[in-house]
């Protein structure tokens, strides 16, 4: 798989109303199911860069920045071969102003989108937020979307 590098992780300490622990008992083994759902994926793939992506990755990296670094909100961000991650964490709560703004940022430049569970990082929420900078191309079909 594609290797990965990590930009920024920062963590804050804060303060919590309980202290919890949730065990979801995943293991990483991988089941002859996903090795040949892998496989697929590695033969049927692939991906072009996208010069405008490219260029704009930095507003994306930016922002992750400035959210995490300005806030204390916990954050990583994690490069990989096309584009980049930024996972957010974030407790339950009713985010205004300038917050509010990053975040819409985050939303409207992010390809991809995922709402997780951040109780393993000591968050209520994981934002996870995908940024490619190639176009990506399964049985030649995009699956990639920049409109």
């Amino acid at each position: 798989m594609d290797e990965q590098k990590i930009i920024f992780n920062n963590r804050f300490e804060k303060e919590k109303f309980e202290d919890y622990k949730t065990d979801l008992g995943t293991g990483n083994t991988i089941t002859p199911e996903a090795d040949d759902f892998l496989k697929f994926i590695q033969k049927n793939r692939r991906s072009v860069p996208s010069k405008e992506r490219i260029a704009d990755k930095d507003k994306f990296i930016k922002t992750v920045y400035e959210l995490s670094n300005s806030f204390e909100i916990d954050a990583d961000l994690i490069e990989f071969a096309e584009g980049y991650i930024a996972n957010i964490y974030v407790d339950y709560a009713c985010y205004t102003g300038y917050i509010k703004k990053l975040l819409a940022i985050l939303f409207i430049l992010a390809d991809d989108i995922s709402f997780l569970d951040g109780s393993k990082e000591n968050a209520d929420m994981l934002f996870s937020f995908t940024y490619h900078t190639h176009h990506i191309f399964l049985n030649n079909r995009e699956t990639t979307d920049f409109s």
